[in-house]
């Protein structure tokens, strides 16, 4: 995975850690919010393209699988920016916004590949998680549901090591994928990892509960209101703080090395 060669910027401990991923996305709070604008923008274009559904229609489940293929396409870019924006700090360094940006693009598609699969792994996994209906067997959900959390933790990492990776587009999927399980499978992180796992979650949480009360007040337009405002204000501090771990766990392997330019 790729860091830096100077680790003694990333702290040791786990709210140090956290503390990291958030000031650092502060840094850049001006180019992290225009890119939520950017994922705002993206889900509203939709909302105005597709009819208004309720959620347990056929066309309200045909339009929250549309909003969710189209904004991970966006959402990928913004990880991919937020990564490097954290790895750069480590290197000292201070890259302009736009140079960010186009290494983002660069790191684009690998994120991109991770997040399909994590989202495929979240629409099979979710009704054992407990974010949302729950299935017959219940009674089973408390045991489920945090074995579903750890698993999209684990898979959530491989995004911003892929980002951060210097190998090319298709391998970099895989060298996210491999060392974000070799990071977690690795007993000394489990705390680490299930905080990762937690803020991985805490969006869909958010999501579930404000359209629970939409419905209930019958606001118009639920699903992009539920959805789209609070992907577009979480992605980047839920990406920063994946990243910041991811870092951490590559520094507790030895792995961590100097980010691509």
């Amino acid at each position: 995975m790729n860091a830096a060669e100077k680790s003694t910027t990333l702290p040791e401990s786990i709210g140090g850690v956290v503390d990291f991923a958030l000031a650092s996305y502060a840094r850049r709070a001006p180019f992290y919010l225009a890119l939520a604008l950017l994922v705002f923008a993206v889900g509203a274009v939709v909302e105005v393209a597709l009819p208004a559904a309720p959620l347990d229609s056929e066309q309200g489940q045909l339009k929250l699988i549309v909003f969710d293929y189209t904004s991970i396409f966006v959402d990928a870019y913004v990880i991919a920016a937020v990564a490097i924006g954290l790895g750069t700090r480590l290197t000292n360094g201070a890259p302009s916004s736009k140079r960010v940006a186009a290494a983002a693009a660069e790191r684009w598609l690998p994120v991109l590949t991770v997040e399909i699969l994590l989202l495929l792994v979240v629409q099979v996994t979710q009704p054992f998680s407990a974010l949302g209906p729950l299935p017959d067997y219940r009674a089973l959900v408390p045991i489920t549901a945090p074995l579903v959390w750890l698993l999209w933790g684990v898979i959530s990492l491989a995004a911003p090591i892929a980002a951060l990776s210097g190998d090319s587009p298709m391998s970099a999927f895989f060298t996210g994928l491999t060392r974000a399980v070799m990071f977690s499978l690795r007993g000394s992180n489990f705390a680490r990892l299930c905080i990762v796992a937690f803020a991985s979650i805490v969006p869909s949480l958010i999501q579930t509960i404000v359209y629970d009360l939409l419905v209930q007040q019958h606001v118009p337009r639920p699903i992009f209101w539920a959805n789209i405002p609070v992907d577009a204000l979480t992605i980047g501090p839920v990406a920063a703080i994946q990243t910041a771990f991811a870092l951490d766990f590559a520094r507790r392997a030895g792995m961590l090395e100097k980010p691509p330019d």
